[in-house]
């Protein structure tokens, strides 16, 4: 009799199997969960045994709700931060989708997540922390500016005589500043002292300054609705990051500075870049049909696309492409970004996710390479800081345990 091991099953027979979507059988293989193989043309062959441990492990992606444990991949904590539902995400209750639609600032959404007692501060009259004299002659546009970040947070940590009290409201006045800093670090040294912004979006002008030297209040509102959404998305891997590092009674910056090493991963945090190189390699096609036929001739998957927490697709993407083309149309990147955005859904059924939403941000205001996760960085640190603070507050440290699969 053959072994299972030896048996293959189709794409359709293998999404059959393990009762999921194709979107997300191509997810299990891109992370290397399950072997796919070639089989003539494009069609890919799954092995069986690589499927039923798969069924019978409890590696898998969908939401902690699902009370089948061989669908997810970490512990459950509980949160009072972030809720995730079907129609988007919620911040403390309120609808993150909608806070975006009606241009509430970044500074308040902050406020919100962090649930300061007193009334927020005026952030325009913050100012940035003094940078070490290492960071001075160095600019976001020389540097990949996430390194850059865990440079920062490295350096002003040997000076911060607060970063420890996480149960302190004095760490609010802290992060603050830091934020402050993250927006103005991205210019270059002799702009950094001109801290510009107008009276509606802080943190959003001085990025849009940074990023391109312009003013404008349309193009900092765009900025701020993508602030705004990608403020916290409840326990991901850089969350979950941060919280562990709370646990063990790491520093503020030691917490932030574990949350950015997983956040810096091409499939995290990064993942923008990847979905801004397909749209600069499908300009070299006449149609993005032609462009994908020719793309999955080599690859599975396609950065920016597919997500397992929203079964209609991720409406933060939905939101910031709609918004990205009210502001910048005429964008060719921008136009061929929609196109891909209508070929992959047509012919492959999947709809983009956060990562090509910061994308059309990005190419709508004409800012550098890389600008999308830049300023998913910069707000993501707002939600870094409220995991960590409430992961101190609510004590004990995470320690998952392994399931051991080794040799008896």
């Amino acid at each position: 009799m053959t072994d299972s091991s030896d048996k293959f099953l189709t794409g359709a027979q293998a999404a059959e199997f393990l009762g999921v979507k194709a979107a997300t059988l191509y997810a299990y293989a891109s992370r290397g969960l399950i072997e796919s193989m070639p089989a003539g043309g494009r069609e890919r062959i799954y092995r069986l045994s690589d499927l039923i441990k798969m069924r019978q492990s409890s590696r898998g992606f969908k939401t902690a709700k699902d009370t089948d444990a061989a669908v997810w991949t970490g512990p459950v904590i509980k949160s009072g931060i972030t809720e995730i539902r079907e129609t988007g995400h919620y911040y403390r209750g309120e609808n993150a989708l909608e806070l975006a639609a009606r241009r509430t600032s970044f500074e308040q959404t902050v406020e919100l997540l962090w649930e300061t007692q007193s009334a927020a501060p005026d952030w325009r009259a913050i100012r940035p922390l003094t940078l070490p004299k290492q960071l001075k002659g160095i600019s976001g546009s020389e540097v990949d500016f996430l390194d850059l970040l865990k440079l920062l947070l490295v350096s002003i940590e040997m000076t911060d005589p607060v970063c420890r009290k996480l149960t302190g409201d004095d760490v609010f006045d802290t992060a603050r500043r830091l934020i402050v800093t993250m927006a103005t670090v991205l210019g270059s040294g002799s702009e950094r002292d001109k801290y510009l912004q107008d009276a509606e979006f802080a943190i959003a002008s001085t990025v849009l300054y940074a990023l391109s030297g312009r003013r404008s209040h349309d193009q900092a509102g765009l900025i701020n609705l993508a602030l705004v959404l990608c403020a916290d998305h409840e326990l991901n891997a850089s969350a979950l990051a941060a919280r562990i590092a709370a646990s063990c009674d790491a520093s503020l910056y030691s917490c932030l500075l574990s949350a950015l090493g997983s956040f810096s991963g091409t499939l995290h945090g990064s993942a923008s870049r990847r979905a801004e190189d397909i749209v600069t390699t499908s300009m070299k096609f006449k149609t993005a049909t032609a462009w994908l036929k020719d793309y999955l001739r080599q690859f599975e998957t396609i950065p920016g696309f597919g997500t397992e927490l929203y079964r209609k697709g991720d409406p933060r993407a939905k939101l910031l492409i709609e918004s990205a083309l009210e502001i910048g149309s005429r964008n060719p990147h921008l136009r061929r970004l929609v196109e891909l955005v209508t070929c992959v859904r047509e012919q492959l059924g999947a709809e983009p996710n956060l990562d090509v939403g910061l994308a059309a941000v990005s190419y709508a205001l004409s800012l550098p390479p890389g600008a999308g996760s830049t300023i998913f960085a910069i707000s993501r640190t707002s939600g870094w800081i409220a995991h960590s603070r409430e992961q101190r507050l609510y004590g004990g440290q995470i320690r998952p345990r392994a399931r051991y699969i080794g040799k008896v």
